[in-house]
């Protein structure tokens, strides 16, 4: 699989079409790169997409059956970081999805284009009638759009779907609006999900995305105290992204791509008590039959089973006796599962 980046500066005009056609995906991080004409056909579907779960999955597959209709490409525009972070930096929102993992899943969900900018306090200062003529025309040439139903947009969230809808037939052929969708009594939204994963139900947020939910992020320099006990761990860099409560995790890790091949691994997450109380919560992940070097490496962690709580333990030959026994338990639910292969997408 290939994937081709256009960035700032590059003439992109005369190759978009070609480049829909020969490759999965055209990945572009600037306005200013975009270079759709009316004759592409483009439907373009909007939004965070935080999570890609499974509302914004519906949105998305609407955005393909549309452009596939029409003989067209769909582009999906969204944000490489959250709105609000942006716009309240002392008030971060924890993301289910961090902006490289983000786009990998897009890159599964045959959308024509990726169009992921990054939303800054000038960007936030655009009226939302200006981001229709100057950028969902002008620069995305969109002939239809697809949002969900509480898809907000411009200068103090002014514009909605309504607006949207409001634009056609003088600027749209066409707006779907992708109703509210429930599990059972839960509304499926970002929002939800990141409450859920933070009171520690993996179970009921896996069902809401679709999939396992995924810490990922590169491997940064920790304390070596694992390697030095013997069982060496790779401590991530998960600082933007929402994390369960402390414990110890069964996973499935990918290392740096969606289609890497599986491995298997334990993950602790928490404060390291038994040796001194961090400040901030870490992710460390302690790989199975695996022994390379992996500063630096970007892991996808896909949490499976939650094993046991965080303690403290009175020394470190308590804590790798307690941790051989998570290995047991994990190895044998490994055993035990008739499926615990990738989820991967499907676009029907």
């Amino acid at each position: 699989m290939i994937f081709f980046i256009l960035s700032m500066g590059q003439k992109t005009r005369p190759i978009l079409l070609f480049l829909a056609a020969v490759f999965r995906m055209i990945e572009i991080n600037s306005l200013d790169a975009c270079s759709f004409r009316e004759r592409d056909e483009i439907v373009a579907a909007l939004g965070s997409f935080d999570g890609l779960h499974l509302a914004h999955q519906r949105i998305i597959r609407a955005c393909n059956e549309r452009a596939r209709e029409r003989g067209g490409m769909s582009v999906l525009f969204t944000f490489q970081n959250h709105p609000r972070t942006a716009l309240n930096p002392g008030q971060p929102v924890p993301l289910l999805t961090p902006y490289a993992l983000k786009l990998q899943w897009i890159r599964r969900m045959n959308v024509g284009a990726a169009v992921g900018i990054p939303f800054d306090l000038s960007f936030s200062q655009i009226p939302a009638e200006v981001f229709i003529d100057e950028i969902l025309r002008g620069k995305l040439a969109a002939k239809e759009i697809v949002v969900g139903y509480n898809f907000r947009f411009g200068h103090d969230r002014e514009g909605d779907a309504e607006l949207l809808l409001s634009r056609v037939p003088s600027q749209f052929e066409r707006v779907t609006v992708v109703q509210q969708q429930q599990d059972h009594d839960l509304t499926i939204s970002s929002t939800v999900i990141r409450d859920i994963i933070a009171q520690g139900d993996l179970k009921k947020a896996s069902d809401l995305l679709g999939r396992p939910y995924q810490v990922a992020g590169i491997v940064i320099q920790g304390d070596g105290r694992g390697k030095s006990i013997g069982l060496p761990t790779a401590n991530l860099d998960v600082s933007e992204q929402v994390i369960p409560p402390g414990g110890v995790y069964g996973v499935r890790v990918r290392l740096d791509a969606l289609e890497a091949p599986p491995l298997w691994g334990v993950m602790n997450v928490g404060f390291v008590p038994t040796f001194k109380l961090n400040a901030s919560p870490r992710c460390e992940v302690h790989l199975l039959d695996y022994d390379d070097d992996l500063y630096g490496r970007y892991v996808i962690a896909d949490i499976l089973l939650h094993l046991r709580n965080e303690r403290k333990f009175s020394g470190k030959d308590e804590l790798l006796a307690q941790i051989r026994q998570d290995i047991l338990q994990f190895q044998k639910w490994i055993a035990e599962q008739t499926d615990v292969s990738p989820v991967v997408w499907n676009d029907e």
